[in-house]
Formats: structure tokens, sequence, C-alpha cells
């Protein structure tokens, strides 16, 4: 666990809250702060601030950590991708993204072939993944493969695995997921009526192949059941998925359990 309370806070007062990548060397963290969210690079040891990118979002250490991918507010798009050589932090390449939603960026994932950034934008409804091809002659978002997922209220940060084939995301409904009406005001308050929920589901995507292959999150409840604190963070949200290796993910469901799926037979 990292002590995210102790590090450095940012100028707007903001403490880290996710860890985005840890630098191949173990020496520095890319952390998002909230609200936001930011993304910033921090000393490991010492905690501090190193590294504040312009209007950053969220960052990624790749090519062994000699460079870092910053998605960020655009100044003349909407958002931007871009690459900076690492630790010297100069501009490399960079690219406009422009997302299919209407709504706010949170997150930026690269694959560890280093071929493939994607990024992340949600509004109350929906989430849109856009994909950035890496390549040594420059940078650029591939408009007609992004994938735009409906419905979903909440959607976890997504995951390549480890040889960069596959991705993964978690979706779920409702934060109250036990309650027989989980839109009434009381939600949180009422017992579970017992039997099957499912919780969420896990998406499998190869690539930017579409579509995915889906795998629902099922946990069996007894009658009048309620999380022991119906308001902790844990016991309303999956867990964002991980990879154990290139066939298995492992995601906790906030009913306490872990369950592992395998999503590759090859």
């Amino acid at each position: 666990m990292i002590p995210f309370s102790e590090f450095e806070k940012t100028p707007r007062g903001d403490a880290p809250y996710r860890l985005s990548a840890s630098h191949p060397d173990g020496k520095y963290l890319a952390m998002q702060a909230g609200p936001g969210p930011e993304g910033l690079v921090w000393e490991k040891e010492t905690k501090q601030i190193v590294w504040k990118p312009d209007r950053a979002i969220a960052l990624a250490w790749l090519r062994n950590g000699t460079q870092i991918a910053v998605f960020r507010e655009g100044s003349t798009s909407s958002y931007e991708f871009a690459m900076y050589s690492w630790p010297k932090r100069k501009l490399l390449q960079s690219c406009p993204v422009s997302p299919a939603l209407d709504g706010w960026a949170v997150d930026m994932i690269v694959s560890p072939q280093n071929n493939l950034a994607l990024c992340m934008v949600v509004n109350e409804d929906d989430a849109s993944f856009e994909f950035l091809d890496i390549t040594s002659q420059g940078v650029s978002q591939d408009v007609q493969a992004g994938y735009l997922l409906k419905g979903p209220n909440d959607v976890m940060r997504p995951a390549f695995s480890p040889d960069g084939q596959l991705w993964v995301c978690c979706s779920q409904r409702y934060e109250s997921w036990w309650a027989p009406d989980p839109e009434a005001e009381d939600a949180y308050e009422q017992p579970a009526r017992g039997g099957e929920y499912e919780l969420g589901t896990l998406l499998v995507f190869r690539g930017k192949q579409q579509p995915p292959r889906t795998i629902p999150l099922i946990a069996t409840f007894p009658a009048g059941w309620l999380p022991a604190d119906p308001t902790a963070i844990e016991a309303l949200f999956l867990s964002d998925p991980v990879f154990l290796d290139a066939h298995h993910v492992q995601v906790r469901l906030p009913s306490g359990e872990t369950q592992v799926h395998q999503v590759s037979a090859d």
C-alpha cells in the first residue's frame, strides 16, 4: 500500500490518490491527485514532487523508463497526447486527441509493447476509449478504432496483459448493487433479497478488435444481507482488474470476494 497522505501535496493542495505507473528503477512514481484528476511525478524516497507537467491528467513511462507519456488537456484541441524524454523531459512527439464522447478525461495507460496508448474519457452515463498509435515516426490517434461503452455508471481503470495482446476493464451499473431498488433514496439501507447478483462485467478486448468478450461478475448472498459499512468505497465498487499472467485476470468484488477469470485460452 502506498501511503498517499505522506506525499507532498500539489500546488492546488491535493494529495495523490492513485498510482499510474512506477519507473523501472523504482525511484519515481507517477500518480494522480484529485479532484481533476491531475498527473504528476513524485520521488519515491523523499515523497516530493519532481515534475508537474502543464495540464496533465495521467502519465506513464515507456521504453524502459527512458520516455514518459502524458495525456493532458489540450491547448488547441480538447486533449493532447505527448511523449517526453526522461529524465530530461524534452518534448519528443505530440498529437491532438478528439474523444467520441463529450465528457472529461480520467486516465491513460500504455501497452507493454510501447506501441499503443489507451486514453479514457467518461461522462455521467458512458465511457469512451481512444487509441493512440506509437511508432518511431510519431504518434497519432486512430479515430476509427475508438470504443464507446454505453450505459454503465462506473468504469474501472483498464489494464493491458503482460504481452500487450489483450486489455480489460470492469464496469458496473449501480453503487448500491445489493438493493432491491438501487435507484431509491434509501438504497444503501435496503437489505438484499438473496440469490445471485451480477455486480458488474469484465470486458476483454484483443487490441483494437470489437466487440469485446464479456464476463459477468456474479456473487451469491443470503436474504437480508447488507455490507458492514454500506458507504465504504470497497463495498460499493469493483476493483481495477489485475493481470496475474497473460491469461488470467483478478478482480475484487465489492462483496469482499476475489475472483480470477481466464481471459485467453492461447
